[in-house]
């Protein structure tokens, strides 16, 4: 077992040891730090150099003593063949650190990463100005148990996940509506799925891979896709098509008591039985749905579960077939069961 870290400096050196004996590359490895934040810098200038998904920084009690570490993640391909939760092959480097050490990173970390400058997400800090990748951190506090995760956003992903502000023609007001939705999951998924409707091609996967970008931090999100566009290390996602079927993807994901599930579009009335009655038992429930309008869609949930009350909210899409332009509109359910356009 490696030697704990007892200051900022062995801690990098001790992280660049164990690369080097994992074999992986690190193209400019960072000075020793003279400092606790530039420590922190060199945690994050690591991390992208070396492609890691994901590092964390944390402290736990096992049998009454207290141990801390870092421990970086590497995501290996998955294989073609793969079926079951994707990113789940992982190559790890880790590094002990006192717990001394532990609460002065704590703190520098806090710091480095401006830690509760978005009051909509207090427990998340952000890094940004590394060349390509982003970084978003959440701090995670329990009785004995603290952890600071660093979650890797490259180019691919930001792309694959574009917040609803960025979606093509999508108002402003329905941009931010779906946002706070989407973040304050305790008021909007109360027995109402969000459906994100229209034909093939129209834009309706960009609009709900925008809902994973809005989830808010420390959510059990499943999600089962198609064509996932990017590994989110958040959650877990579950390619579908020939070796998993969605009703499977759906069962084992409900086993499991997720927050949240996320699904592409349901083929057949099982499939969609199952997303409806997962959002009934109180899972908050978003998925794709082929629709020529709201009120095909609607009338397609109803048809699946007729036994139960169903008023989703409802993000339609349309595709202009001159200019190739979607064109997306927010629709609700009225008490007496009609679909209307949303208006703030």
């Amino acid at each position: 077992m490696s030697i704990r870290a007892t200051t900022p400096a062995e801690l990098i050196s001790g992280l660049l040891e164990h690369f080097s004996t994992e074999g992986i590359p690190v193209p400019a490895p960072p000075p020793p730090p003279a400092s606790p934040l530039e420590a922190a810098a060199a945690l994050f200038s690591l991390a992208a150099q070396t492609h890691a998904n994901l590092f964390s920084v944390w402290s736990d009690v096992e049998v009454e003593e207290t141990v801390s570490g870092t421990s970086f993640f590497l995501l290996r391909p998955d294989a073609p063949e793969h079926s079951g939760l994707l990113g789940q092959d992982k190559q790890a480097v880790r590094q002990p650190l006192t717990p001394e050490l532990f609460a002065v990173m704590r703190q520098a970390l806090a710091t480095f990463t401006q830690r509760g400058h978005d009051a909509r997400r207090p427990a998340r800090g952000t890094v940004t100005s590394l060349p390509e990748v982003h970084f978003w951190v959440t701090f995670e506090e329990r009785p004995g148990s603290t952890t600071l995760a660093a979650h890797a956003r490259d180019a691919k992903l930001r792309a694959a996940q574009p917040p609803f502000s960025a979606l093509e023609n999508l108002g402003a007001p329905e941009a931010a509506f779906l946002t706070e939705q989407f973040l304050r999951l305790d008021t909007l998924f109360q027995g109402r799925p969000v459906v994100f409707s229209g034909e093939r091609g129209s834009g309706r996967s960009t609009s709900l891979h925008a809902a994973l970008e809005a989830l808010p931090d420390f959510t059990n999100t499943l999600a089962a896709l198609d064509l996932p566009r990017a590994v989110d290390t958040r959650f877990g996602t579950v390619r579908v098509g020939d070796g998993t079927t969605l009703a499977q993807a759906l069962r084992a994901f409900l086993r499991q008591d997720p927050d949240v599930v996320v699904a592409d579009e349901p083929r057949t009335a099982e499939d969609l039985q199952l997303l409806l009655r997962s959002n009934l038992t109180g899972h908050a429930t978003v998925f794709t749905l082929e629709a020529s309008n709201p009120e095909a869609a609607l009338a397609k949930l109803r048809e699946a579960l007729p036994e139960a009350p169903v008023a989703p909210l409802i993000v339609h899409h349309t595709r202009d077939g001159s200019t190739g332009k979607t064109e997306r509109s927010l629709h609700a359910v009225t008490q007496e069961g009609t679909v209307q356009a949303w208006s703030s």
